[in-house]
Formats: C-alpha cells, structure tokens, sequence
C-alpha cells in the first residue's frame, strides 16, 4: 500500500469521524433542549397547582386576608398588586 492511498483513507475517516461528532453534538442539543423544556413545564405547573392551592386556601376569609397580607409585601410591580386588587404603591394612603 502507498503512503497516498494510505494517506486517501486517513481523509475518509477524518471525514467520517467528523461527521459523528456532528451528529453527535446535535443529539446533545436536542436532549439538552428537550431536558430544559421539560423544566420550565415543571416549573410552570409548580406554579399553577401552588397557585389553585392558594386560591382554595383564599375561599377561608381569615386565611384570604393573611395571604393576601404577605402577597402585598412580596410583591414589587403595581400591575402585579392590581391583579389582586391590593394597594397599589402610587396611591396616597400608601406612602
């Protein structure tokens, strides 16, 4: 065998080896892609069944005023506070 074939076959395999690590790389990606769409959905039903459990708590008016108590202090933007119709920081009786 000659150095130029053996050198031919090199480049083939070079190609090759390229080629899987692509495929390879865009497996990851896609996996990768997949794992954090499956985080932010967990996430977001986190949020959505906390949020019902809340809203059931609410339905106990002593729980509600509690709740809505410590929402009002957590709570930094004004459209937030206003979907819950508390105290919104631009009105006068809250300075």
């Amino acid at each position: 065998m000659s150095i130029d074939v053996l050198n031919e076959k090199i480049a083939k395999q070079q190609e090759k080896l390229n080629q899987l690590k692509a495929q390879k790389q865009a497996i990851e990606a896609r996996e990768k892609k997949k794992a954090t769409e499956q985080q932010r959905k967990d996430d977001t039903r986190r949020k959505i069944l906390l949020g019902s459990y809340l809203l059931k708590k609410m339905e106990n008016e002593a729980n509600k005023e509690k709740i809505l108590a410590e929402l009002s202090e957590y709570l930094t933007e004004d459209r937030d506070k206003k979907l819950f119709g508390l105290q919104l920081s631009s009105d006068p009786v809250s300075r």
